[in-house]
């Protein structure tokens, strides 16, 4: 009788332990969408007005990569963090934001994590190192964000720019109201993502609803050609592209540049992910 006492008591036992352990398994992830962008050359920046400056015209080329069809999402953000750091927290599919450049780092490394990829960052409390040949997640350069904004090889083809658009805008189509949530159009908040047409490649938001990091430490233009450029060795600030719902369209140009210190936060700022192809 106690060796069949003993087994029963087995066979209830392991169930239970197993329903333990499986509250505590981690939640399935929905991986990101993300657009494949074909290499190129395209001639970065523009000769725009009181612009010409800051945006000095260059040649760039690009290697393929990839581009998440959106900015993450505050549902991406806390499947994968645990916290949701926004200030506008209205529903799943609403753009993370309120996070630092730190922030958006240590997000691509734990989605890679998540994901089974090596990541792509090592980091040391306030350094961290970008290992170029890792398929981890990873914040796109300055000049793949805007190629990618510009449209790729669909759109940011041809000669030096002479006036810059919104993010699937041109001379012949200036609808912003269709494309964007700007200071126009937003009622002073973030909206849903993918509520606006794409550009060119299929990519929603690259102009307005949040600003978006860039790897890049803020720096001036090469002036001459460059290749796979990924800004300065080192720095004070960080790149962020885009505009946001609480900018004017003006700052919504596809080669328009901003920075701020990697710590800095903001209720319009978030961003968006690379990997390589």
């Amino acid at each position: 009788m106690k060796r069949i006492n003993t087994h029963i008591k087995t066979i209830w036992i392991i169930p239970v332990l197993f329903i333990a352990l499986s509250l505590f398994a981690e939640e399935p992830l929905s991986k990101p969408v993300m657009v494949s962008v074909k290499g190129g050359n395209f001639f970065m920046g523009s000769n725009e007005g009181s612009f010409r400056t800051t945006e000095r015209v260059h040649e760039v080329t690009l290697r393929p990569f990839f581009i998440s069809e959106t900015p993450v999402t505050q549902e991406l953000y806390t499947a994968v963090m645990s916290k949701n750091p926004s200030a506008f927290k209205k529903g799943a599919d609403f753009p993370v934001e309120s996070v630092s450049w730190f922030d958006a780092v240590l997000f691509c490394n734990a989605l890679s994590v998540r994901t089974g990829l090596s990541p792509a960052y090592a980091i040391e409390g306030e350094k961290v190192t970008w290992n170029r040949e890792s398929k981890g997640f990873r914040l796109p350069t300055e000049a793949e964000w805007e190629f990618a904004a510009r449209g790729g090889l669909y759109g940011a083809q041809g000669g030096p720019l002479e006036k810059a658009f919104f993010a699937g805008g041109n001379a012949e189509n200036s609808a912003a109201q269709d494309y964007c949530w700007y200071s126009q159009n937003s009622a002073k908040t973030t909206h849903p993502v993918k509520s606006k047409l794409p550009n060119q490649l299929g990519l929603y938001d690259m102009s307005g609803n949040v600003w978006e990091w860039c790897w890049d430490w803020h720096d001036d233009y090469p002036a001459g050609p460059v290749t796979d450029y990924a800004g300065a060795a080192t720095g004070r600030k960080r790149i962020y592209r885009g505009g946001s719902w609480y900018n004017n369209l003006n700052l919504l140009r596809t080669t328009f540049r901003i920075s701020e210190d990697p710590s800095f936060k903001a209720n319009s700022l978030g961003f968006r992910i690379a990997q390589n192809g």
